[in-house]
């Protein structure tokens, strides 16, 4: 079983974004220790400026994601059903011609941190993500995308990942210490 943090960045040229159509401009993941969710190897970022095109990019992390077993690379994140896996699977299908459906990551294991962020947060779905601690909002990804600045979308990235594994590491440590008898 391998837990792997997993993100995406996307680039939508409209004002809201839209997973079944919105750029992946980046795939970003890293090897979690299952048991304490310390990180095992280090963070990588594909690029679709590196590697010449969303497709290429997408093709070099398809043979990662989809393998043989669904536990060799089980996803671990923030609003994955919500979003980035609509938008992954979506682009996936579409350069790729591969047919994977809802229940492609619906059946797979999954571990999308949401949920409790959200019961973390009173119930409430405003705010959810302040919890991880993040500095700099996602939507400053467009602009610094269309000013080619990719230096502060990795940067982004960077810090993104590693508040988002503290907190994960957080969870994994106090979450089986919640007892509901």
């Amino acid at each position: 079983m391998a837990e792997y943090y997993f993100d995406i960045e996307t680039y939508s040229p409209q004002e809201r974004p839209d997973p079944s159509k919105d750029k992946i401009i980046t795939v970003q993941f890293q090897r979690l220790s299952t048991k304490d969710g310390n990180p095992e190897g280090d963070l990588q970022i594909l690029t679709e400026w590196e590697c010449g095109s969303e497709k290429e990019m997408l093709d070099r992390f398809r043979h990662v994601f989809i393998t043989g077993s669904d536990f060799d690379f089980i996803p671990v994140g923030m609003n994955l059903y919500g979003f980035d896996l609509v938008a992954l699977l979506s682009r996936l299908n579409y350069y790729f011609d591969l047919n994977l459906g809802f229940d492609f990551y619906r059946s797979r294991p999954v571990i999308d941190i949401k949920p409790t962020l959200v019961m973390m947060n009173g119930g409430s779905f405003k705010g959810y993500q302040n919890l991880i601690g993040k500095t700099v909002s996602g939507s400053m990804i467009k602009t610094w995308y269309e000013a080619k600045d990719y230096p502060k979308i990795i940067d982004y990235i960077k810090a993104e990942t590693t508040n988002f594994i503290k907190k994960y590491q957080l969870l994994k440590s106090e979450i089986p210490k919640v007892k509901l008898s």
